[in-house]
């Protein structure tokens, strides 16, 4: 699961690349290259033209959100993402990330009463929030697996900054641990596709009634998925039954049934190298094949192709568990086993690497002094710079802006 640069943006990159920013550069260097400087980030350095330049901010502290990139910002994708890439123009170029605090906010955990049984349910509603977003797990997932996991925690904050409710509850299948159309995983139940014979349609209208009952929110205030994999696909039909504001998927192309009739605005946030036998290459093609399809039916949608990343030094500190320090000595352990290649690219997923690790104590003494929470840590940022099936952070702001905007 995965990583960020867009081969479709590269293509407004390079047809911007030379134009020149409002803020003071330093003056076109001698030569074919010129310099990148990262003000409170990473990716500093002497770059040839034309390359494409990735760049990170600093971990951020708790309570924190990334805010914007400032400096030469008309090269980026979208200022507001803390990882971004743009193509070096002929002149040094100086950016720098900033970040801002959030209120402090915890999620409220209860049971709640769903069509059948009581349903495990976090939420959050800010005084005065916009819109409700349900963020739906992906197959074999739960609602606490979700909101304990770094890449979700980093949108919910986002969420949270932009003014948007939280609710994340999880699959029947999941609740009661039994798989209830016998296809072999528990998930979402995406059909029938009606809230009365489908459990977890019908629940999630429950949740909803029992939070306008209790005047935590109300039916003027618009309603929105976005889910991973599974929760993904499920985004759709769920959006669509439901007439939400918009849905968004992650690592899911949905179903063809819903987008040839659906009137919601859609997003489609893949991961080039899914490895999903349900995802995979032809996966993200048919998720473009349908964001056409909406969009040739006049119906708002994007896609986003995540691709892979670099590692750097200090990827691993995002974790405020795991130091600088801590994390340059796992980024020398796989750069010195041969994991990453001649620019720092990683070679495999977590599921071929993480059995090395652990079998191998001498070789990555780093990643075996690591607890549960880091290895996890450690292996999902191992999976979202792969790019392969995994919900990634890298386009919260993106997706934010579509819950807020849609194509506008």
């Amino acid at each position: 699961m995965k990583r960020l640069f867009f081969a479709v943006i590269s293509l407004i990159f390079a047809a911007t690349a030379c134009n020149k920013s409002s803020n003071s550069q330093s003056n076109p260097p001698a030569g074919d290259s010129a310099t990148v400087t990262v003000v409170n980030g990473y990716g500093s350095g002497t770059y040839k033209v034309g390359d494409t330049v990735q760049i990170w901010s600093n971990a951020l502290p708790a309570n924190t959100v990334f805010d914007v990139w400032t400096g030469y910002n008309n090269l980026l994708q979208n200022s507001g993402e803390w990882h971004n890439t743009f193509i070096m123009p002929a002149q040094s170029v100086t950016v720098t990330a900033t970040q801002k605090a959030i209120t402090p906010y915890s999620l409220t955990y209860e049971k709640i009463k769903g069509v059948n049984i009581l349903k495990n349910v976090y939420y959050y509603f800010p005084t005065g929030h916009k819109g409700i977003v349900y963020l739906l797990h992906g197959t074999g997932g739960s609602a606490n697996n979700l909101v304990t996991t770094f890449a979700w925690i980093q949108m919910m904050n986002d969420l949270v900054a932009a003014n948007y409710a939280i609710v994340v509850t999880e699959a029947e299948e999941i609740s009661l641990n039994t798989d209830l159309n016998s296809d072999g995983k528990l998930r979402w139940l995406s059909t029938p596709l009606d809230s009365t014979s489908n459990v977890d349609y019908g629940n999630i209208k429950a949740l909803r009634d029992t939070f306008y009952k209790r005047g935590y929110t109300n039916a003027a205030i618009p309603q929105y998925s976005l889910g991973m994999s599974d929760g993904g696909a499920f985004s759709s039909s769920l959006s669509y039954l439901y007439h939400f504001k918009t849905g968004v998927s992650y690592c899911a192309q949905g179903y063809q049934l819903i987008f040839n009739s659906s009137t919601t605005p859609f997003q489609f946030c893949m991961a080039k190298y899914d490895n999903n036998d349900e995802v995979g290459a032809q996966g993200d093609a048919t998720a473009l094949t349908y964001n056409q399809l909406l969009t040739s039916r006049g119906i708002c949608s994007k896609y986003f192709s995540n691709d892979h990343s670099p590692v750097y030094p200090q990827r691993f500190a995002r974790l405020s568990s795991i130091s600088i320090t801590t994390s340059t000595a796992f980024f020398n352990e796989l750069k010195n086993n041969h994991w990453l290649d001649a620019k720092n690219y990683i070679k495999a997923t977590s599921d071929s690497l993480a059995p090395i690790f652990v079998a191998n104590p001498t070789l990555y003494p780093t990643y075996n002094s690591f607890n549960a929470t880091q290895r996890i840590f450690v292996t999902d940022q191992i999976d979202q710079m792969y790019a392969d099936h995994h919900f990634y952070d890298d386009l919260d702001k993106t997706s934010i802006h579509f819950l807020t905007s849609q194509c506008q």
